[in-house]
Formats: structure tokens, C-alpha cells, sequence
């Protein structure tokens, strides 16, 4: 787990942390031109890096993009820390960048960026949470267009 100053979100009780989590790691990854398939209450799915590739992003930018992705649900809650799959995505990031630097640095770099995502979309991610936790479920488009509602992809 990343040690920092998260922004936390000042959010309604009747939202779930497991579905601000989710919601921001989804939010997170439209923000950055990841393609998401769907969120659940456990999970998102996103589409291959292979599809930014082939839209002109480089690696270094892929690679950021996939560590905000994963950093950003913890950031939204904080008391659900990172699982094995927010972990999983780092270090893919990590592998992506074609990093040099030591992880732990990274790491604190891109919990910035991630509190930083979910400080200037907190609203969004409270918004998108509150509608998962009534659905569970969530597909990419209907994701895309709540966020685009939002006003999230400025």
C-alpha cells in the first residue's frame, strides 16, 4: 500500500467503499483513454493495451495511464487498500514504462497522479459508485456515458 495524503472523498453513507473503489478505478481508466468492458462490484474490466497502441499512445503513456488506473481506487477509499489484481496492474505498468527507477519512488509518484484524478473527479466518482452499488453491474458504454454526462472527459 502507497503511504499518502489521499483526498477523501466526503461521500454519502449510503455508498459502499467497495463500489467508490471500483467506480474510480473505471472512472480512472476512461479518463485516460482505457477502454473499460464492464465494473462490478469486484472488478472492471478493461480492454487491451494493444488497441492505445495501435491509437499512436506510447508505452511511457500506457504505462502511466494503467498505474493512475490501479492506484485510484484506493485513493477513492482508502480502507480497501490495493488488491491482488490493483497490484497486478502496477506492476504491468511498471513493465510497460520500461521503468528504471525503483518501484517504491514510482509508486509515490503515481499515487499523486491517482489522488490527484480523484480529487478533480470526485463528484463523478461518487455519481458512478452510487449507480453501481443500485445495479451491481455496469457495462463500458453505459460507464462511458455517465461519465460523458458528468461532464468527466474535458
Amino acid at each position: 500500500m502507497s503511504e499518502s495524503t489521499t483526498f477523501d472523498i466526503a461521500k454519502s453513507e449510503a455508498i459502499s467503499d467497495v463500489a467508490l473503489h471500483e467506480a474510480a478505478h473505471a472512472l480512472a481508466a476512461l479518463g485516460h483513454g482505457i477502454g473499460v468492458l464492464y465494473v462490478n462490484r469486484s472488478e472492471v474490466g478493461l480492454q487491451s493495451p494493444d488497441d492505445l497502441l495501435e491509437r499512436g499512445r506510447h508505452h511511457g503513456a500506457i504505462a502511466t495511464a494503467y498505474a493512475i488506473t490501479a492506484l485510484a481506487g484506493h485513493a477513492a477509499a482508502p480502507p480497501t487498500g490495493l488488491s491482488k489484481s490493483d497490484e497486478l496492474l502496477l506492476e504491468h505498468a511498471f513493465f510497460l514504462g520500461s521503468w528504471s527507477d525503483p518501484h517504491d519512488e514510482l509508486r509515490r509518484a503515481f499515487s499523486v497522479l491517482a489522488e490527484d484524478f480523484v480529487h478533480s473527479h470526485r463528484k463523478e466518482i461518487e455519481h458512478l459508485a452510487g449507480i453501481l452499488d443500485q445495479r451491481r453491474s455496469l457495462k463500458g458504454a453505459e460507464i462511458a456515458e455517465i461519465f460523458r454526462r458528468c461532464g468527466g472527459d474535458d
